[in-house]
């Protein structure tokens, strides 16, 4: 008995010394260094409670790390300020000459020249073209086609050798002293305008160049089948820069108003829908604010509805947001946020 005890001692010692791990049954008996610990038949629910307890320490810190990343999200901000706005309604329209008429010969017969060509001048009552009447058993002297008007020759229509008639216009001449632009205004905006507004005209040609012209002609009549009255725009060409059927954009100023205004780098639209929306900043987290909105003047947009004056407009950085995102306010220029003077 005495010599099996000291066997079974020697062996728990020599345990203790080596650090090994025994499973022997089913149980479970862990030496290290001079501490022993033995878990019976429990040892598979120790190991399930470590593995519990090291998923709820990721899982917690996984927690905290999203909340951290999600918490404080900076943002460049603006006020909603009261500006002053110039309110401009725009248009299209295809240049024209002041004084521009189709020309028409007077005789039947053959085209035997044009005696100036396209984008030449010509005055009143010279000879734009030659007709020979060719009347079999006749012999006449050709027939000139007489300018109607001075200007340019805007456009021929026919070659040499053609047929002609009363009925059949040659060329087209144009005074290019001045150009008009002819243009339709919806009846919602035709309260707006008035003879001798200023009108701001773009061509393709010179797209870094403006022309200045006046509202000249205004119809007393609203169309009932298009919904829109006939204008007129007349510019100044002095240069003869601006020809006749080029394509012009308009911008007529129709008036100035103080209103609540916004950066358009704040203006964000839906998707499909098409409504406009903002971001604006309300107990230090980010509010998704519906707009109505009015006139858009280069970096401005004119507010409706929606905001108020003061109100504190996220500009840059709303790619990142949604309802209720908590975020910090970066001042712009002249904007002063909370912690910050």
């Amino acid at each position: 008995m005495l010599k099996n005890h000291k066997s079974q001692s020697q062996t728990n010692s020599n345990f203790q010394d080596s650090e090994q791990i025994s499973f022997s049954q089913g149980n479970f008996a862990c030496f290290v260094g001079s501490g022993r610990f033995f878990f019976g038949g429990h040892w598979r629910l120790f190991v399930v409670w470590c593995l519990v307890l090291g998923i709820s320490i990721l899982t917690g810190c996984s927690k905290e790390t999203a909340e951290v990343k999600k918490a404080n999200i900076p943002v460049e901000v603006t006020r909603v300020q009261k500006r002053e706005l110039q309110e401009i309604l725009k248009f299209t329209g295809d240049i024209e000459g002041k004084d521009q008429v189709k020309v028409f010969p007077k005789v039947t017969g053959k085209l035997i020249e044009y005696r100036v060509q396209e984008g030449e001048s010509i005055k009143k009552e010279d000879a734009i073209a030659l007709i020979d009447r060719d009347v079999t058993g006749f012999k006449f002297e050709p027939a000139p086609v007489e300018a109607p008007i001075s200007g340019i020759v805007a456009k021929t229509y026919l070659d040499e050798g053609d047929s002609v008639s009363p009925q059949i216009p040659i060329a087209v001449i144009a005074d290019m002293d001045e150009v008009e632009i002819k243009i339709e205004i919806p009846e919602v905006d035709y309260p707006k305008i008035n003879l001798s507004q200023v009108a701001e005209i773009t061509v393709d040609a010179y797209p870094d160049r403006e022309f200045t012209g006046k509202l000249s002609k205004l119809s007393a009549l609203v169309s009932p089948q298009s919904r829109t009255a006939s204008a007129e725009i007349t510019i100044p060409n002095p240069d003869h820069l601006l020809i006749p059927g080029m394509f012009a954009r308009i911008r007529v100023f129709v008036g100035a108003r103080k209103t609540l205004t916004i950066p358009l780098d704040g203006l964000l639209r839906m998707p499909g829908i098409g409504s406009y929306y903002c971001f604006k900043v309300e107990n230090d987290k980010a509010k998704k604010v519906f707009l109505k909105i009015g006139v858009i003047q280069d970096n401005l947009v004119e507010i409706r509805e929606g905001l108020n004056q003061g109100d504190l407009v996220i500009v840059s950085g709303q790619g990142a947001l949604e309802e209720g995102t908590p975020v910090r306010p970066i001042s712009t220029p002249g904007v002063e946020t909370e912690g910050k003077k």
